[in-house]
């Protein structure tokens, strides 16, 4: 099993400060102390037995980032060799426990930095340790841990003893619960089948128990799993809630789904559950629904046979998209209003048409949603893995779309149709989540933080200049400023690695990064690396579509200004 720890990667040549990176710990490094305690949440990591080869402790960020530093050269990057040499690797190598074929092929695998392909980034280093850590597996048996007699400290001996026999009935030989066994326990099945509990909400609670370096939970885990399960269930006395309220206590710790201004895409999206279904207790949280219910334009039994005629998802009573845009339509059906004979119809647009405007507006619409979060950093760089998924989805149909001029032109897009002013509306880019920003200085500036980017690109017969300005709010606001990176763009054919069509790449050389009086060299600022090659998949008017050139899931959503 893969071990997941905190990486952190410093830049040698900016003062941007280091930031935990998610990466995958190859469970091959991985030594079991048996003197620990049994409550430890992280995995011990100790010194090879036979040799002086010392892997870092994954809750050690320094040791992490220096394992990386020493390896890398001076500008930031990493060859083969260096790779090969890393002491970790080069003991599996030596013992014959990773086969330099195996080695070579992972190798191979890894995507190369654009402008250097015989070198790596940290994206391709982390992901050669997981493909590393996918060729072992676990066979060390389950380490054996005496698990103290903790007594549970419930409010009543009542509560005490039910919470006890639980654990008894659900726990292992050893006196331990595994995840697993805590999604099979019918309390939690039922939690989840309900829609009391989201996957999601799960996932946290037992991320944050106290667990043995098994990944198991004793009796004091599975008390704090409870007692944070509890924390959630917060509901209102029964004599508050109206007779007669379409809102079930069930609903009552869930927010409301506001849909007056979403289409129906973003609205399934928002009230789907973690299974990303939506069924009669999901649409009590429709808010418009609701109210129709409530003052009965729409009656109980109108609803349950639009939604019983509805096409559900394979093997459940539940509406997947398609279902619930059906259903949505089928209800605003009943309230259209009735045109005069006399007035001119206009003239309908094509199917094909409608569903590119329609994806185009759901588009925008979720990029305005995520965008509203003042919580969350803009454009994208904190969205959830819901939101992930469904933008990927609408950008794939928008892609297919009559209006994509990439597709009207066959590819052959000139510098014009691109200059001008574009805003970044949206980015799943790795490494912009990993430095907060382009630059990485929202994130290391103190009380900073990125607010946007907005990319100007001119192009004449004699010039093609690309300008980022990307703004980093400061508390107090007075100390806010842009940072300015100036540099060369420019358009190229080529055809897809990865669908073998013609593709066209916008490509950028960033030359100097300018902000308050100071004026460095852009190629020190490896942060910039993740827009300087991009692969075009949508352009209209208004809208540009832009996606990794060595990773497609990786996407950048752009509005001109």
């Amino acid at each position: 099993p893969r071990m997941v720890s905190s990486f952190c990667v410093v830049c040698p040549y900016s003062s941007i400060r280091s930031r935990h990176y998610t990466c995958y710990v190859p469970s091959y490094m991985i030594s079991r102390d048996s003197s620990s305690s049994s409550s430890s949440s992280s995995p011990s990591w100790t010194t090879s037995s036979n040799k002086n080869n010392e892997a870092p402790q994954a809750h050690d960020g320094e040791a992490l980032q220096t394992l990386f530093s020493k390896q890398c050269d001076q500008d930031g990057l990493m060859t083969k060799d260096m790779l090969q040499n890393i002491p970790v690797i080069a003991e599996l190598l030596e013992d014959g426990d990773l086969l330099m074929a195996e080695f070579n092929d992972i190798w191979e695998a890894a995507p190369k930095f654009p402008t250097c392909p015989e070198r790596i980034d940290v994206d391709s280093f982390v992901q050669i340790y997981r493909d590393i850590d996918d060729l072992f597996e676990d066979q060390d048996d389950r380490e054996e841990g005496v698990v103290e007699n903790t007594q549970l400290v419930p409010e009543d001996d009542t509560d005490q003893e039910e919470l006890e026999a639980m654990f008894v009935q659900i726990a292992n030989t050893n006196g331990l619960v595994s995840k697993q066994a805590l999604l099979e326990w019918e309390e939690i099945s039922k939690l989840l089948s309900d829609g009391l509990l989201s996957r999601d909400e799960f996932e946290e609670i037992w991320r944050k128990a106290p667990k043995t370096n098994d990944e198991l939970i004793n009796v004091e885990g599975f008390q704090s799993f409870n007692t944070a399960l509890d924390d959630l269930f917060d509901f209102e006395e029964e004599d508050d809630i109206a007779v007669g309220s379409p809102l079930s206590e069930s609903t009552t710790r869930k927010e409301m789904v506001d849909g007056s201004d979403l289409p129906p895409a973003v609205l399934f999206a928002a009230l789907a559950n973690e299974d990303y279904l939506v069924g009669m207790e999901e649409l009590k949280r429709w808010s418009e629904l609701q109210e129709m219910l409530e003052d009965e334009s729409l009656l109980p039994l109108e609803l349950e046979s639009i939604y019983d005629n509805m096409p559900k998802a394979q093997g459940v009573d539940l509406l997947d998209e398609a279902g619930f845009v059906a259903l949505y339509n089928e209800i605003d059906s009943l309230f259209e209003e009735v045109v005069d004979d006399d007035e001119d119809e206009e003239k309908q647009p094509s199917a094909e048409t409608s569903l590119a405007n329609e994806a185009k507006v759901q588009l925008l619409a979720l990029m305005d949603q995520i965008n509203s979060d003042r919580d969350r950093l803009p454009c994208g760089l904190e969205s959830t893995e819901r939101e992930e998924k469904v933008v990927m989805d609408i950008v794939n149909q928008l892609e297919q779309a009559p209006s994509n001029v990439v597709t009207q032109k066959k590819g052959n897009i000139q510098l014009t149709d691109m200059a001008g002013s574009w805003e970044l509306l949206y980015s799943s880019s790795s490494a912009m989540k990993f430095n907060k920003g382009l630059s990485g200085l929202g994130g290391s500036v103190p009380n900073g933080k990125f607010a946007g980017l907005v990319q100007n690109l001119q192009a004449s017969k004699y010039m093609t200049d690309v300008e980022y300005i990307e703004r980093i709010e400061v508390n107090p606001s007075s100390a806010s400023f842009d940072v300015i990176v100036s540099g060369d763009w420019d358009l190229s054919q080529s055809v897809s690695l990865f669908t073998g069509k013609p593709s066209t790449i916008m490509t950028v050389e960033p030359a100097r990064v300018m902000y308050g009086p100071t004026s460095t060299r852009a190629d020190h600022w490896k942060s910039l690396g993740p827009m300087n090659m991009l692969d075009l998949t949508y352009l209209d008017d208004d809208l540009r579509v832009m996606r990794g050139n060595t990773s497609t899931d990786t996407i950048f959503v752009f509005r001109r200004v």
